[in-house]
C-alpha cells in the first residue's frame, strides 16, 4: 500500500505534511485493518526520518484518532467518528457531506466593510473596524446544511485576495494573512430557528440547529479571525471525543 505524495506549500513543516498524509490514508482506509504500519515503514513510504513520523503520530494520538502502546503497535481509533473530526477542522464540512453521502456544492463570497453587529456583539469588536467578511454556504443535495461566516480584520491581510479564495479559513490564512491560524476556540450553542434568528438555514421555524463560534488564535495566541457557523443537524451531528489522562 502507497501513500499517496504530499503536493502541500514547501513552507508547511514536514512533520504536519506526514501528518495530513497518514491521516488522509486513514480516512481512505487505505490501511489494512485497524492497525498502521510501524514507523519505520511509514517512513518509507512517505520518504521521511523516522523522527517526523513519530512526530506526526504523537499529534494524531493528542487528536485522539490513533492510540500507540508499546508491545502493541499503533492502531486507528476507529470509533472516532468523522462529525468529530469535522469539529476539530480534521476533516472539511465539504468532505464529510460526501462522506454521508450526499451530492455537496460549496458558494462562497467576500467582502470588505466594518464588522457586522452580530460579530462585534458576539466578539466584543469594534464595529468601526476595516473587515473582510467571508459567506460560505455549503449544500448537500441541493438543500443548505451548513452556513458559514468568517471575518478577518483586513490589517490581518498581507496580500490582494482573489475573486475566490479557499473555503477553508485555515487555508485562507496561510494564503493571504500575516500570521496562520494555529487553533480555534469552539462555542457551540443550541439555537432555535425563528424570524429574527440571522440564519439561512431552510428549516422550519421553531426546530433546532447547532451554532459554532469560534475565535481563531496564531500560535503565539492571538486572535486573528472569527466565524459563526450554523449546522442543520439533520446533516451533521457533531461528536466531541474524550479521553482519560494517564
Amino acid at each position: 500500500m502507497a501513500v499517496d505524495a504530499m503536493d502541500r506549500l514547501e513552507t508547511t513543516p514536514l512533520a504536519e505534511r506526514a501528518r495530513e498524509a497518514i491521516l488522509s490514508a486513514i480516512l481512505s482506509e487505505r490501511f489494512d485493518g485497524d492497525r498502521l504500519p510501524s514507523e519505520d515503514e511509514l517512513g518509507k513510504m512517505l520518504n521521511v526520518s523516522r523522527t517526523t513520523i513519530r512526530t506526526a503520530l504523537h499529534s494524531l494520538e493528542r487528536d485522539g484518532i490513533i492510540t500507540r502502546r508499546r508491545a502493541v503497535g499503533t492502531t486507528i481509533n476507529r470509533h472516532v467518528g468523522p462529525d468529530m473530526l469535522a469539529l476539530q477542522r480534521l476533516v472539511g464540512f465539504d468532505w464529510l457531506l460526501r462522506e454521508k453521502g450526499h451530492k455537496v456544492r460549496v458558494d462562497s463570497s467576500w467582502s470588505r466593510g466594518p464588522a457586522p453587529a452580530e460579530f462585534s456583539a458576539l466578539f466584543g469588536l469594534d464595529a468601526e473596524q476595516d473587515c473582510c467578511f467571508l459567506e460560505k454556504l455549503y449544500f448537500a443535495d441541493g438543500d443548505l446544511a451548513i452556513y458559514v461566516r468568517d471575518l478577518v480584520p483586513w490589517a490581518e491581510i498581507r496580500r490582494d485576495l482573489d475573486e475566490e479564495v479557499p473555503p477553508s479559513l485555515f487555508e485562507f490564512s496561510t494564503t493571504y494573512c500575516g500570521q496562520a491560524i494555529d487553533h480555534a476556540v469552539v462555542d457551540l450553542a443550541p439555537m432555535v430557528k425563528h424570524d429574527d434568528a440571522g440564519t439561512k438555514l431552510e428549516i422550519e421555524d421553531g426546530l433546532p440547529y447547532m451554532r459554532l463560534n469560534e475565535r481563531h488564535f496564531s500560535s503565539a495566541r492571538t486572535p486573528i479571525a472569527f466565524s459563526v457557523i450554523d449546522v442543520d443537524d439533520r446533516f451533521i451531528r457533531f461528536e466531541v471525543f474524550r479521553r482519560q489522562q494517564r
